[in-house]
């Protein structure tokens, strides 16, 4: 066999080995929305719930979203809602006060420590409820959210609860963050349905109180970010149960980056705290990463003398095949979770699947750019470097 031959048919093979997953993870997330039964209701609500916000200078977001949670379709008496002002210096604080006075589930919390993961772990120890719920003080959710958590606690009895997470925007930074939230959606749904998650996302999580205290929290971590991916990985070692709740009702929504500085700090400080997470949550997104640009390579190696020299339809035929395997998987896992954000409360979903196969195009292109940027890197977050 020639090289070029040779070339051309290990990155076809390679390509179908990742359509293959990708695949996977698309049935997974189809069949666990087909089988998916409301189990929120028929049964006495289980125990007492704490849900935590950690809070930063959220006094444009922080409003809205208690109201959401004031409005759960859940038992007032079943629920706390408990604000950690992690330092905040807009204003957070006063809006939760004021609202406190009607609400007297509603508690604010000055955070003793400093960053998320102090913020969320001062408030475990403060928790009345058994189960404890996150969600960033950015996002918004539907009414029906608290219930449907609660009753996966019930029938299926997870230690750590994943759930999904919709990016909302405008124009085109708006949209590229949509759709590169829906195929991150794609990934840590399939994975965690198929029983090996890799991602979670902190902005929409949940947990067994015992639990988290018996993996020993957050500590030990001197990672500044990664609240939910540390969290995840050490339930994994204790050999905790994770499940992901795929209900469209227990999702949140949160916007997207206004503009690029924003998008761009943001992905800084995602990037940033994958080097710590190890295992697949690593070598799988770099694998990711890096095979396209080998396609580049094997496209390019690709010369007529070297096709006259070769077999030059094998040849085409591999090339070409490699392509398509490596958009029209994607292009069908977010348009599966596409189909899946329809049923969420609120949320305006657009695209399709040419605008899903910019996106990715797009990302192949920054994305390497923003793993080396965050090796030296250190971004500033709602004032903080991080």
């Amino acid at each position: 066999m020639s090289p070029l031959l040779a070339l051309s048919l290990v990155a076809f093979l390679a390509v179908m080995a990742m359509a293959s997953v990708m695949g996977g993870w698309r049935d997974a997330l189809v069949q666990a929305g087909s089988n998916g039964k409301d189990k929120a209701g028929g049964e006495d609500p289980p125990g007492f719930a704490t849900l935590v916000i950690p809070a930063r200078n959220a006094a444009e977001t922080i409003g809205p979203l208690l109201q959401d949670l004031h409005a759960q379709d859940w038992p007032k008496d079943r629920y706390e809602v408990l604000v950690v002002d992690d330092g905040s210096g807009d204003g957070t604080a006063a809006i939760v006060r004021g609202m406190m006075a009607a609400w007297p589930a509603l508690r604010l919390i000055t955070a003793e420590g400093r960053g998320k993961k102090a913020a969320i772990a001062q408030a475990v120890q403060l928790a009345q409820g058994g189960h404890v719920v996150l969600t960033d003080a950015d996002a918004r959710c539907g009414t029906r959210r608290l219930g449907r958590i609660m009753a996966a606690f019930r029938h299926e009895g997870p230690d750590l609860l994943l759930m999904p997470v919709a990016t909302e925007g405008a124009g085109l930074l708006g949209r590229l963050q949509q759709e590169e939230q829906m195929a991150l959606l794609g990934v840590a749904a399939g994975t965690a349905l198929q029983g090996w998650p890799i991602l979670a996302n902190g902005a929409n999580m949940a947990f067994s109180k015992q639990a988290f205290l018996a993996v020993g929290g957050y500590a030990g971590d001197r990672w500044a970010g990664g609240d939910d991916l540390f969290l995840l990985r050490r339930m994994r070692k204790h050999g905790r149960k994770v499940d992901y709740l795929p209900d469209a009702q227990a999702a949140v929504v949160v916007q997207a980056e206004p503009d690029l500085g924003g998008f761009w700090r943001q992905r800084l400080r995602w990037a940033g705290k994958m080097r710590a997470v190890g295992g697949e949550g690593l070598w799988l997104p770099l694998l990711a990463l890096l095979l396209p640009w080998f396609l580049v390579y094997v496209t390019c190696s690709v010369t007529v003398d070297e096709l006259m020299r070769q077999r030059p339809m094998a040849v085409l035929l591999f090339v070409g095949g490699a392509w398509l395997l490596w958009l029209l998987p994607v292009a069908s896992l977010v348009g599966a979770v596409r189909k899946f954000l329809a049923g969420v409360p609120g949320l305006v979903v657009k695209g399709h699947a040419l605008s899903t196969i910019a996106a990715f195009l797009a990302f192949q292109v920054y994305a390497p750019l923003v793993a080396v940027a965050s090796l030296f890197a250190r971004p500033v977050w709602k004032g903080r470097r991080v």
